[in-house]
């Protein structure tokens, strides 16, 4: 694998199906593949973290964030 140089990842949806998301990626050097993958991922809506204690305060911890960097 190449060290110190950019290297290209490209990303597509292959498709959905419900809350499940299905996703291949691909590195590339200079348009030569070097690595591909393939990822599934099920959608869970944020509303779902909130509604525990831990998920409100990192939540709260998030906005504080954004809203110091906008200052």
């Amino acid at each position: 694998m190449p060290i110190n140089r950019p290297l290209l990842v490209r990303a597509e949806v292959e498709g959905t199906r419900g809350r499940r998301i299905r996703v291949r990626c691909r590195l590339e050097d200079e348009g030569e593949p070097l690595a591909e993958a393939r990822a599934a991922f099920l959608h869970v809506p944020l509303e779902h973290f909130l509604a525990t204690p831990e998920g409100r305060a990192a939540g709260e911890a998030w906005h504080r964030r954004l809203a110091a960097r906008s200052l």
